[in-house]
């Protein structure tokens, strides 16, 4: 958005052109707004399915593994089943310290004041 001097030079020139050009910069907030909310809405689906999917492939790993031990093929059986579970935690343990570090530089952006624009 041009500073309120330029607009009104604006309107000088082109009668009506400052209500376009702040109706212009409402539209394109407004459409900014929606695609942010629908990447948010994606991103949250998207995590959900990733833990049900987790869930499903840890739960998968350690009853294999389980049966394999009744089997009597304590080996494999504790591979399976501990590959499985090692994943699952591993996988957990980075996205939690992704979230962390994520919230941390947002908090830091946030804390930065935005610098003035001359123009």
């Amino acid at each position: 958005m041009p500073p309120p001097h330029i607009l009104s030079q604006y309107n000088e020139i082109v009668p009506g052109a400052a209500d376009r050009i702040i109706s212009l910069a409402e539209n394109q907030s407004e459409h900014r707004q929606k695609i942010e909310n629908k990447i948010i809405e994606s991103d949250i689906k998207n995590s959900r399915l990733g833990l049900h999917y987790g869930l499903i492939i840890g739960l998968i790993s350690v009853i294999g593994g389980t049966i394999c031990i009744l089997n009597g093929h304590e080996v494999p059986g504790s591979i399976i089943g501990g590959t499985g579970l090692t994943g699952l935690v591993g996988v957990f343990v980075y996205g939690s310290t992704q979230r962390r570090k994520e919230r941390a530089s947002r908090f830091k952006a946030e804390m930065v004041p935005a610098k003035q624009s001359d123009g």
